[in-house]
């Protein structure tokens, strides 16, 4: 294959952090290290930060738009890693290529459940609280504010 037939390379996608998934990495570091201080090393803490930090830096940029992450629904164009009890949501563009982590949960999976990873998530993208980082991105979503509020109770 000569040099002609070769494909650019893609520039690596940046990721980003809203501040609340900031916080939760922070204390998911803080935890570790304060294991490692105190000689384990094979702590629960440890293990989940590792895993968050891999799916951070490697998992996630390697592939962040890859359909079998995607989420359904009112949460189209979320997508989502999950590991045991673990869950990192991100939106990301390919057009700037980035990606932003809008949510870290640690929280049981228990459908209708107030702590609910996804019950926490829809709250959050209820509240607006992510449509700057969406308009700001290009990443279409559902005005899911003004649905709730026309929501009629059953």
């Amino acid at each position: 294959m000569s040099g002609s037939d070769a494909q650019p390379i893609p520039r690596p996608f940046a990721v980003d952090m809203t501040a609340a998934a900031e916080a939760v990495y922070s204390d998911l570091y803080r935890k570790a290290k304060e294991s490692e201080r105190a000689g384990n090393y094979a702590s629960s803490h440890c293990t989940t930060f590792n895993m968050v930090r891999d799916a951070i830096k490697r998992i996630i940029p390697s592939d962040p738009l890859n359909p079998k992450h995607g989420l359904r629904g009112e949460f189209a164009n979320v997508f989502r890693l999950r590991k045991g009890r673990l869950r990192i949501c991100w939106i990301a563009s390919s057009k700037i290529r980035r990606i932003l982590i809008l949510f870290i949960s640690e929280t049981l999976r228990k459908d209708g459940d107030a702590s609910d990873p996804y019950m926490l998530l829809q709250t959050m993208l209820h509240s607006g609280a992510f449509d700057s980082y969406f308009q700001g991105m290009g990443v279409r979503m559902k005005h899911l504010r003004s649905q709730s509020r026309t929501d009629k109770p059953h």
